[in-house]
């Protein structure tokens, strides 16, 4: 494929992942603005400890299934069918072992409602393996345009069972049954769009190529996973519920950029540097200038939630939540750094150095999870702290393995990325006097949000252009395709 060729189909493939990414956000953040006053903090709190037990579980079900088909160099029928075996004994194992132990783990935090939420939760694991590898494909050949479809609608039927559940008092069981709802429509529709030639039944004959990519691949995906959520398991049963919930919205603040912007970006890097990859490519000043255009989109990110934290919360979620903006603050500030990295993950697996991220992961995680357990004592502040210096040990492991892997220098892959710091710099700046305007001026939360929003945008793009921005460079090709289309 000629470059501009893969120029043109990258651009496409971001615009619908994007497209799909806010049209989710726009439909998660009205569901959650609803929830939010349904719900009470100690109900969410039951369901976000569940979910993040099977979050942990989800990785070790999908075990690299769909990372393996992206990155395959020869993707065989005999491969396709032994990921799907893969992926459907993985699946229904874990489902049956979370039916087992559910009750064990109600009785460790005597909480009843634990055990329901992990029973329904389970269905997830029995229906998935339908889909993901369907849907891994998809993503293999970039045909991000059906994957819209597909999550837009499943998205929306997630949403709408959560609110007319929890309408109806169904409490955290709503939240519990939405994401089947979600799952069991993504199916279907997966099937009715998936390539022709996926079409297949499981089997075993290159199971062993399959297992061996996986094995690595979800032992990392695991540690990470687990690393991430350990504070939920933690804060439960040093604090209660009620804290979870609080810390949970506040990291939710944060989740917002990467469920629609992260991992936009990351859904349409891994087939390209792997196809890259397969086809002999350098990757370095790919990856520079790709963490170029996603940092001056993150770093601002960061800045507005650690300003506006407390307008948000209450402008979203209401004054019960208002407890989670000083943690909410922290984090934002501690991602910084972080994002300087945060294609690295997808640009190991896809070029087949699994191993490398795997090695990060277990050395990472000791020192993540002490200090968590630390803090806990000293309250959910103390934790968002430990993250904050986790993310920067994290950091500085990835600078390292990219170096080697890219044959780079630090100011090489990240040198771009200095006009990004400029450029939130001068938008947080502006984002920083308009609020203060609007504080003397007694201005309500909800139109302050708005107007420190406009101003913090329109001062990204003014900086963005006077610094000469790669990622302003793809704002005008993308307005002048919009102006040239009929």
């Amino acid at each position: 494929m000629s470059a501009a060729v893969m120029t043109g189909s990258v651009r496409t493939a971001l615009l619908w992942s994007f497209t799909e990414r806010y049209a989710g956000l726009l439909i998660n953040l009205a569901s959650t603005m609803i929830l939010a006053r349904l719900l009470t903090p100690a109900q969410v709190g039951v369901f976000s400890l569940c979910a993040s037990l099977t979050m942990v579980a989800g990785i070790l079900r999908d075990f690299g299934v769909s990372e393996y088909l992206i990155q395959e160099r020869e993707l065989t029928d005999d491969k396709m069918r032994a990921a799907f075996g893969v992926a459907i004994l993985i699946a229904w194992t874990i489902a049956a072992l979370i039916l087992l132990g559910r009750g064990t783990v109600a009785q460790f935090y005597a909480e009843p409602g634990v055990a329901r939420v992990l029973g329904v939760l389970s269905l997830n694991f029995f229906l998935l393996p339908f889909a993901s590898p369907a849907f891994a494909l998809l993503t293999r050949e970039m045909a991000f345009r059906k994957i819209f479809f597909v999550q837009i609608v499943s998205n929306a039927v997630q949403a709408g069972t959560a609110v007319a559940m929890a309408w109806n008092d169904y409490g955290y069981m709503s939240l519990a049954w939405a994401p089947v709802a979600g799952i069991a429509v993504q199916t279907v529709l997966t099937t009715l769009v998936r390539p022709r030639a996926s079409l297949l039944l499981p089997g075993w004959r290159d199971a062993r190529q399959v297992l061996r990519y996986g094995g690595m691949f979800v032992a990392s995906r695991v540690i990470e996973t687990f690393t991430r959520n350990a504070h939920e398991f933690l804060i439960a049963k040093q604090t209660g519920f009620v804290a979870v919930g609080l810390f949970s919205r506040a990291y939710g603040l944060i989740e917002l950029f990467n469920s629609n912007v992260t991992a936009a970006v990351q859904r349409v890097a891994s087939p390209v540097f792997a196809s890259e990859h397969r086809a002999g490519v350098a990757l370095k000043a790919a990856f520079a200038r790709s963490t170029a255009i996603f940092t001056s989109v993150a770093f601002p990110f960061c800045g507005f939630i650690a300003l506006m934290a407390g307008d948000i919360i209450a402008v979203l979620f209401g004054p019960r939540w208002m407890a989670a903006a000083p943690v909410a603050r922290i984090l934002a500030i501690g991602l910084i750094p972080f994002y300087l990295v945060g294609l690295a993950p997808n640009l190991l697996a896809a070029t087949g150095h699994i191993k490398r991220r795997l090695h990060i992961s277990l050395r990472y995680s000791p020192v993540h999870l002490v200090g968590v357990f630390c803090a806990s004592f000293f309250g959910l502040e103390a934790v968002a702290a430990v993250w904050t210096l986790s993310y920067g040990v994290m950091m500085l492991m990835y600078m390292s393995q990219l170096r080697q892997v890219l044959d780079a220098s630090v100011a090489e892959l990240f040198r771009p990325s200095l006009a990004s710091v400029a450029a939130a710099l001068l938008s947080v700046a502006g984002q920083a006097l308009t609020l203060y305007a609007c504080r003397r001026a007694g201005v309500p939360a909800l139109p302050t949000l708005i107007v420190v929003t406009l101003a913090g945008a329109a001062a990204w793009l003014a900086a963005t252009r006077q610094l000469g921005h790669p990622v302003y460079d793809e704002i005008v090709r993308l307005a002048r395709h919009r102006r040239a289309a009929p």
